[in-house]
């Protein structure tokens, strides 16, 4: 009799581990449907924004083919970057051209100093590349190496790369179109903060706004740079419009 119940209990343990219980049941399938389940579809990323593809006016240095120039340059950018009218108008010509009228010398250089924004002005123009123009060392690019093709008065230059062009004055705003290294046109709006934002209109009949630090005039104050007769170079002009 006991070998009888031994036997029944044995056959009883065996069909429960082939037949399990509902709960266990549930867990399982319970895992295999998380395994199995895909993640969910991530959102398309929006699409980018146009490139314009229109005239272009790349950097240019040629200062780099004079060592000497460039130490130079150096020298008078760490005096710009102290705003330290006394250095810079001794690495200056004494008779410096500082407008197209009769102004000139050290005095009206310091009095040029003097005026809001020349200092960053000049710190741009003496990081902003240049070029060659007979004997004369010219910079800005934008200026030096300006194509005549294009009107100097009407015109602008992108002086970066991947430069967006926004539907409103706001860093916030829409991406209407990339711009790098463009020559655009000037729009007529000049909104509410145009020292930080310009309004342009770019080749291909986009209209947005830029920002100004990317925005360089062809007229705009340039500096020139000519060798004396000691082998020094210094400023001998600091000029802007035409």
């Amino acid at each position: 009799m006991k070998r009888l119940l031994s036997i029944s209990l044995l056959i009883l343990s065996l069909a429960c581990r082939e037949n399990p219980s509902p709960e266990s049941q549930a867990v399982t399938t319970a895992a295999t449907a998380t395994e199995t389940t895909a993640p969910p579809p991530s959102a398309p990323e929006p699409p980018a924004a146009p490139v314009v593809k229109g005239p272009k006016l790349m950097p240019v240095d040629e200062a780099t083919k004079d060592p000497s120039l460039v130490a130079f340059r150096e020298e008078l950018l760490a005096a710009v970057r102290k705003h330290d009218a006394e250095a810079v108008v001794a690495l200056s010509d004494p008779k410096i051209r500082t407008s197209f009228g009769g102004g000139g010398g050290a005095q009206s250089l310091k009095r040029n100093l003097e005026q809001p924004g020349v200092w960053e002005d000049l710190e741009r123009i003496l990081t902003e590349g240049g070029s060659f123009q007979g004997e004369s060392f010219w910079a800005p690019y934008v200026y030096s190496a300006w194509p005549d093709a294009h009107d100097a008065f009407a015109s602008l230059a992108i002086t970066g790369e991947n430069v967006a062009l926004r539907e409103s004055p706001d860093a916030n705003a829409s991406v209407v179109a990339t711009l790098s290294y463009d020559i655009v046109q000037r729009a007529g709006d000049v909104g509410r903060d145009p020292g930080t934002w310009q309004n342009v209109k770019t080749a291909d009949g986009r209209t947005g706004w830029v920002e100004s630090r990317f925005v360089r005039s062809p007229v705009g104050y340039r500096a020139g740079f000519l060798e004396n007769s000691e082998g020094k170079w210094r400023m001998n002009a600091l000029v802007a419009g035409d």
